[in-house]
C-alpha cells in the first residue's frame, strides 16, 4: 500500500531547500560581482561542464530549464565577456554548440569554488552531505520524466552522478 508524503513535512522540507538556495545566492553576491556575473549568467556557466560534450543551444536551454531565447540571451552576454564561444557542431554544421574559452573555464572554476565554500551545506560533515545527496537524488529519480532526464546530462536525476 502506497501512502502519500506528509503534506506539512513536505512543505517544511521545501522551505528549508529554498532557504539553503537563498542563503547560497546571498553569500555569492561578492564573488559574482568580482567575476562580473549575474546569478543567471553563473547558472549558465555552471551548466557548461567541460567534462561533457559542448551542448547545443537547445540542450543548454534544457539544462537551464528555460526557453531557448533566454539561453541565447545568456550566451550572447557570456560571449561578449570572452567566457564562451559558439562553434559549429561537428555533427551538424548548421547548428552551433557552446564551448567555454580558457578564461571561461577559469571563471567557472572560481565560481564553483566560491559556491562550495559559501554554501550552507558546507557546514555539514561528510556523512551528512552524503546522506543529503542520496536523499535528494532519490527524490529526483522517483519524479524523473523523459524531459527532466534529458535536461540533466550529469546523471543527478537518475543517481549516476
Amino acid at each position: 500500500m502506497t501512502t502519500s508524503p506528509p503534506t506539512e513535512l513536505t512543505r517544511e522540507l521545501l522551505i528549508a531547500v529554498r532557504d539553503v538556495m537563498s542563503m547560497s545566492h546571498l553569500r555569492l553576491r561578492a564573488p559574482l560581482d568580482r567575476l562580473e556575473l549575474t546569478a543567471p549568467l553563473s547558472d549558465a556557466l555552471w551548466a557548461l561542464d567541460p567534462k561533457l560534450p559542448a551542448p547545443s543551444m537547445k540542450i543548454l536551454a534544457g539544462r537551464l530549464h528555460c526557453d531557448p531565447s533566454s539561453a541565447t540571451f545568456l550566451v550572447t552576454r557570456l560571449e561578449r565577456q570572452g567566457l564562451i564561444e559558439r562553434v559549429p557542431d561537428p555533427v551538424d554544421r548548421r547548428s552551433k554548440t557552446v564551448e567555454l574559452t580558457a578564461k571561461g573555464a577559469r571563471v567557472r572554476r572560481e565560481l564553483i569554488e566560491a559556491m562550495v565554500a559559501r554554501s550552507p551545506l558546507s557546514a555539514l560533515d561528510a556523512a551528512d552531505q552524503a546522506a543529503t545527496l542520496r536523499l535528494l537524488r532519490k527524490a529526483l529519480t522517483r519524479t524523473a520524466t523523459p524531459e527532466t532526464s534529458a535536461a540533466d546530462p550529469t546523471g543527478a536525476a537518475d543517481g549516476t552522478a
